[in-house]
């Protein structure tokens, strides 16, 4: 599965242009990461190329079909989307919750049936967290919950995963719980995905290819190593960054650290 989003643009308001001509493509089983300041619109983006809000101009393509052209079932098959977690204020059990993504594979008013509930057990499995099953959703830590939600993504069988900031919120321990499992998925099911991160150094750790949102509006897409260069994510972010490696017993670790300005120096 190849997707792409070419010349997207959008904006808000007459004249406004958060998205300017943004180019990037994914395919099985690639990583991208997609990263800028906040109010770049990272969000905005993943929303308008899932057709969730309308591009003003350019498209998205799904093995090069313009996405507006196909069913939204046909879609919804292929792709698993985890918004940016929300603990659910109805009382689903972790399984509940999670069959719910098997509704693109449901006629309408279609019960799950038998292979529904097998597809929910195998995902919890996958994820780790088949002894949650019967679990309320607001009994579960934020980490579980994630994890649930990516189940629930996973369920549909999809070719793409597109994750909105799944490590945000996390302690160290759930961050890296997150990441290991995306990476894993991508690399034992072959399958792609897209992640919004606010976490240059996880991009470097688990992403072949990065899109960097630049404050202009447009972006810089490529590998993860070319584009996530000091004057880059200085350019993004409007602060001093340095990039150092880190030698550890388990191997070699790539940091990105801010830099504090002085005062009364001059913002960059």
């Amino acid at each position: 599965m190849k997707f792409e989003v070419k010349d997207g643009c959008f904006g808000y308001a007459a004249g406004e242009q958060v998205l300017d001509s943004i180019c990037f493509s994914v395919k099985e089983p690639e990583i991208v990461s997609i990263l800028g300041a906040n109010g770049a619109g990272k969000t905005t983006l993943l929303k308008c190329m899932l057709g969730l809000l309308p591009w003003r101009s350019g498209a998205s393509y799904l093995d090069g079909t313009d996405i507006r052209a196909l069913r939204s079932r046909e879609f919804w098959k292929k792709v698993g989307y985890v918004p940016q977690a929300k603990l659910s204020s109805f009382v689903y059990t972790i399984e509940e919750m999670v069959v719910l993504g098997r509704s693109s594979r449901l006629r309408e008013w279609e019960r799950p049936g038998k292979k529904d509930w097998e597809k929910v057990a195998e995902a919890l499995e996958t994820v780790g967290i088949a002894h949650l099953a019967k679990k309320l959703c607001n009994e579960v830590s934020g980490g579980e919950y994630q994890m649930a939600m990516i189940a629930r993504a996973l369920v549909s069988d999809p070719g793409l995963l597109v994750l909105d900031e799944p490590e945000s919120n996390l302690d160290f321990k759930n961050q890296r719980l997150v990441l290991d499992t995306v990476a894993r998925l991508c690399r034992e099911k072959g399958i792609a995905a897209i992640l919004n991160t606010h976490y240059p150094d996880h991009a470097l750790d688990i992403s072949q290819k990065a899109l960097l949102l630049l404050p202009e509006g447009n972006a810089l897409f490529g590998q993860t190593r070319e584009i996530l260069q000091e004057e880059n994510l200085q350019r993004a972010f409007g602060i001093p960054v340095r990039i150092r490696q880190v030698e550890l017993p388990e191997g070699e670790v790539t940091c990105v650290f801010p830099v504090a300005q002085k005062p009364g120096e001059p913002q960059t």
